[in-house]
C-alpha cells in the first residue's frame, strides 16, 4: 500500500510540475506581449515628440497656458500641494527644447 501511495504522490507531483511549466510559459508569453505593447507605445510617443519638437521650432507657445491646461485636465487626479505634475515637466521640457 505504501508503494501505491508513493506512486500516487509521484503522479500528482509530475502533473503539478507540468501545470506549473505551462503556467510559466503562459506568463512568459503574456510578458512578451506586454513588452511589445509598451515598446509600441514608446515608439509612437517618440515619433509624436519629434513632430511636436519640429512644430515648436516655428511656433511661439505660452508655457503658462500649457501648464494651466494640464492642471485643468488633471485636477480630478492631482492635488496642488504636490507641485508640478510629470506632464507639466514634460511639456516644459518640450517648450524649452525648441
Amino acid at each position: 500500500m505504501a508503494n501505491a501511495q508513493i506512486d500516487g504522490i509521484k503522479t500528482t507531483l509530475e502533473k503539478l510540475s507540468g501545470e506549473l511549466g505551462e503556467m510559466s510559459q503562459m506568463a512568459a508569453h503574456h510578458f512578451d506581449e506586454l513588452h511589445d505593447a509598451v515598446n509600441n507605445v514608446a515608439s509612437h510617443t517618440l515619433a509624436m515628440e519629434a513632430i511636436i519638437s519640429a512644430i515648436l521650432a516655428n511656433i511661439e507657445i505660452d508655457e503658462n497656458a500649457v501648464s494651466a491646461w494640464i492642471r485643468a485636465k488633471t485636477a480630478e487626479f492631482s492635488s496642488p500641494e504636490h507641485g508640478e505634475s510629470a506632464a507639466e515637466g514634460i511639456a516644459r521640457d518640450f517648450l524649452n527644447k525648441k
